[in-house]
């Protein structure tokens, strides 16, 4: 359901954002705006920590405007970056970084994912893996269930969150039918 102005659609959006990253972070999310966008970002990288291994670090950003749909506003997002670190030697170094950036690379429209490694072809750090549009609820299921991050909540609590966020991003969503860009 759209909002009834553009700061209520601006909050929705901020709220379920919010919502969905304290399953693994209590950390104080930052809010702005960078020209006509408005940014919700972690900064710096806040440490996540695991069932074993050493704590991993998340970055995350997400840009979107506020517009007109269906007699009301909505937050549209127009980029989004969601970057997996450890630290070693006190330095973070990227595991993986999720990211979708269509407005700021002239030739790079489709969402991708960049690899920390190396492989005959050179640094995978440099390539651009296409990839689906990833919902930042999938991006920490996937945190949890891959990398063994602690979710702050119990397992009902935290699934059910993640779940019902996603859907409410999902139905109001205008990307889900977009043409392939490769």
């Amino acid at each position: 359901m759209p909002a009834k102005n553009p700061t209520e659609a601006d909050s929705n959006f901020a709220y379920y954002f919010r919502e969905t990253l304290s399953v693994v972070t209590n950390s104080y999310l930052k809010a702005g705006t960078e020209g006509d966008e408005r940014v919700l970002l972690y900064e710096p990288p806040v440490k996540l920590q695991r069932k074993s291994g050493d704590p991993l670090y998340l970055s995350v950003t997400q840009t979107y405007l506020i517009s007109t749909a269906n007699g009301g506003y909505k937050a549209k997002t127009t980029s989004y970056s969601y970057e997996l670190m450890v630290k070693k030697s006190g330095e973070f170094e990227t595991v993986a970084e999720f990211h979708w950036h269509p407005r700021t690379t002239k030739n790079l429209k489709w969402p991708h994912v960049h690899i920390k490694g190396n492989s005959a072809e050179g640094e995978l750090d440099r390539k651009h893996f296409p990839t689906a549009r990833l919902a930042l609820e999938d991006f920490l299921k996937f945190l949890i269930r891959d990398f063994d991050a602690i979710p702050r909540l119990a397992y009902s609590e935290w699934k059910e969150s993640l779940t019902r966020n996603k859907r409410e991003f999902v139905t109001s969503a205008s990307w889900l039918y977009w043409e392939p860009l490769i």
